[in-house]
């Protein structure tokens, strides 16, 4: 079993964790800023006090247990797990996850170039377009990690824009049981397959928003 409550309950009665801002969540995270919310549960950027130096920023996702039912539970726990395992470049780094009071919390790695889809939106607004070398570059990377993934017989269920992040300038791909993007398998027959698609799908929406 994940180990599930690595967490201790630093603060008192049933409030969430995401009305305490200078909270120390499970004895190192120091809150630092919201980043976002949606119907997965909110985001937050965090301080990892035991990181290494220059490594300190992490990124935590809160999601309410009591939105879940028991069976999306022990999926959570699952996935949880199995994006433990998970170690490449081209993927945002899965750190720890674990139960603080009501929430199920998942620490990963920060990315401080925001999302692709802001990337694209930025450029758009301005008029400018992305360098043929830079998306191709992108490109690489967005298959070594998608490929990474299909060699381990896992699925990403939502490929998007949104869902890919920038760090450093190097992609990588966002996973996470919050959005329950991980969870299928499949044989590698099927695996090559889904690669030839994301493939097109990529160069489709390359062509279509102009960034080629």
């Amino acid at each position: 079993m994940l180990k599930f409550q690595e967490a201790a309950k630093c603060v008192s009665g049933s409030t969430a964790i995401s009305t305490y801002p200078k909270t120390l969540i499970a004895r190192r995270y120091v809150l630092q800023q919201k980043l976002g919310s949606g119907s997965f549960g909110t985001v937050y950027l965090v301080s990892d006090k035991k990181a290494k130096r220059g490594e300190e920023l992490k990124v935590l996702k809160e999601i309410s247990v009591g939105e879940l039912n028991p069976n999306e539970t022990v999926q959570a726990n699952l996935e949880a797990q199995l994006l433990s395992k998970l170690d490449h470049p081209a993927i945002v780094k899965f750190h720890a996850s674990f139960v603080e009071q009501d929430n199920f919390c998942i620490i990963t790695e920060y990315c401080e170039g925001r999302d692709l889809d802001d990337k694209i939106q930025e450029y758009k607004q301005a008029g400018k377009i992305f360098p043929e070398n830079q998306i191709i570059e992108w490109f690489i990377q967005l298959l070594l990690g998608v490929d990474y993934m299909h060699e381990r017989r896992i699925l990403h269920r939502d490929l998007k824009s949104k869902n890919v992040f920038l760090k450093n300038n190097l992609l990588k791909i966002a996973t996470g049981s919050s959005n329950h993007h991980i969870g299928c398998s499949w044989g590698r027959k099927e695996g090559r397959n889904k690669s030839v698609q994301l493939v097109r799908r990529f160069w489709s929406f390359s062509t279509s928003n102009g960034i080629l």
